[in-house]
């Protein structure tokens, strides 16, 4: 027997042997094995399919809060410039307010400076009066009816505020 030579007893059984081998890896072996590697590859394309959709839906919902942060910092930027008008319209109101109660003392104070200057000349009036009546009974040496000292004063205090 030679080792690099077959027998063909050997060459026959051995054959037979490999496809009774082949059949039945075939009938239980081959079919759950590619079953298997089919289902694997389903499950790869779902999974891939679904990570895709995920990748879309995250990429959409970034778009969204993007959009949410972008509303919101445009929210937040109007809400500061109603602020600052509020503000600014509430400043202008306080100085008008201001501004209407100095001038609302300033014209009671001119109305007390006129009431005071009236009862002033009044009281000078009636001072002058009463020196004039005194001069003049001291001058003509008689004395005069009040109501003829009062219109003679009146007429000599006309005269003399027209010619101020």
């Amino acid at each position: 027997m030679d080792l690099l030579t077959p027998d063909s007893g050997t060459l026959f059984w051995t054959v037979l042997t490999f496809i009774l081998l082949l059949l039945i890896l075939k009938k239980f072996a081959w079919k759950p094995i590619l079953k298997t590697l089919y289902d694997r590859e389903s499950k790869i394309k779902t999974a891939l399919y679904q990570a895709e959709q995920d990748q879309k839906d995250a990429a959409k919902l970034l778009e969204e809060q993007k959009a949410l942060l972008e509303k919101a910092k445009k929210e937040s930027i109007q809400i500061i410039n109603d602020s600052k008008k509020s503000a600014d319209a509430s400043r202008k109101e306080l100085i008008e307010h201001a501004r209407t109660e100095a001038e609302r003392l300033l014209e009671r104070a001119k109305q007390e400076i006129d009431l005071s200057k009236d009862a002033a000349i009044q009281d000078v009036k009636q001072y002058a009066t009463d020196i004039a009546i005194l001069a003049a009974q001291k001058v003509v040496g008689e004395t005069l009816s009040k109501d003829q000292h009062l219109k003679l004063v009146d007429k000599y205090v006309k005269e003399f505020i027209q010619t101020q």
